[in-house]
């Protein structure tokens, strides 16, 4: 590639990274280590189709050059003010991806959920062979049984301190061997029995490192939460909060309802051994809005019986009575 097209790609994928940190809210920080230009390409095509986004892959020098535009308003001294003037406005803490972007990655913007997108740049992974010097991901162990391996390399396997036994003619692992260790770095020799046994142990992929939203960076903690995750850690602080607040009687969003709830548990209870009657408890009595007769409705029809005691009730979980939906909107 002659200098000029050099200049003239560097000066695209800054002008396009300009636009798009104008146009989108998200962007996505993806590792691109061991990962092919076919599944690069392959991830490219599948987030245009489907409408979600799209790639930026470049050095780091020139995504960094584009972020520091970006992050201050252009001057008519800059080659592109035309294009890049109309399309500013001020982006908070855009130089936190700066500080992100080692090794090889790529940028994907898009306004999707990560939750959604995730299958998209996460899903298409490929078996990858141990290659020496390269750190593996994860432990790998080779298994007993046969090798389909002559007696002949069985020294091979003597070096390495396997326990192996000659049968039917083939040297067959008689005990499990641990080849790899994650976060160590594969030996030569390593390599080569794995390359003998055609396994290949580890799948390359990309993956989401970090996600810059309106200025916040989210980690995977964070970003890995699916809908229903983040619904249940809700629920439960909602249900702390609630309980919390009836225990020390402090009026709020999420207590207010139970106290009115167990109030009025306490205010039919007393009605109950009285005989005293009102509208709430009437309705209540004769199912409410729409509700199955009680009992007491079917008084005429049956038997009758003693009424029971109502207990208090000081729990934020009100069950088993039917206030014909006045609290629906709570």
């Amino acid at each position: 590639m002659s200098e000029s097209s050099k200049r003239a790609k560097k000066r695209r994928i800054i002008n396009t990274l300009y636009e798009a940190f104008t146009k989108y809210k998200q962007c996505l920080i993806v590792k691109l280590e061991n990962v092919s230009s076919n599944q690069v390409q392959q991830a490219r095509v599948a987030l245009r189709q489907s409408k979600q986004g799209f790639m930026v892959v470049g050095k780091n020098t020139v995504i960094k050059k584009a972020i520091a535009l970006r992050s201050k308003e252009p001057t008519e001294e800059e080659q592109d003010y035309d294009l890049r003037k109309p399309l500013y406005t001020e982006v908070k803490n855009l130089d936190k991806i700066t500080g992100l972007l080692k090794g090889k990655i790529g940028i994907i913007f898009s306004d999707a959920a990560v939750f959604d997108i995730k299958p998209i740049i996460e899903g298409n992974k490929k078996p990858a062979a141990a290659k020496v010097g390269m750190v593996a991901p994860i432990d790998v162990s080779i298994p007993p049984g046969p090798t389909g391996m002559d007696p002949s390399q069985i020294s091979f396997f003597h070096a390495l301190n396997m326990s192996t036994k000659i049968q039917k003619g083939q040297i067959e692992i008689t005990k499990e061997f641990k080849v790899c260790t994650a976060g160590k770095k594969v030996g030569n020799s390593e390599a080569v029995l794995l390359q003998k046994l055609n396994i290949k142990p580890f799948q390359y992929g990309m993956e989401i490192l970090w996600v810059w939203e309106n200025g916040t960076l989210l980690t995977p903690e964070i970003f890995n939460m699916n809908p229903n995750d983040i619904l249940a850690k809700f629920r439960n602080v909602a249900s702390k909060v609630a309980a919390i607040s009836l225990a020390t009687g402090q009026a709020n969003a999420l207590s207010v309802p139970h106290m009115i709830i167990n109030q009025f548990k306490n205010i039919a209870s007393i009605a109950l051994q009285t005989g005293l009657k009102f509208k709430l408890l009437e309705n209540m009595s004769t199912g409410g809005a729409g509700g199955a007769p009680t009992t007491a409705a079917k008084g005429k029809e049956t038997k009758e019986e003693k009424p029971k005691e109502v207990a208090k009730v000081d729990e934020p979980e009100p069950a088993g009575v039917d206030l014909g939906g006045m609290f629906d909107d709570f």
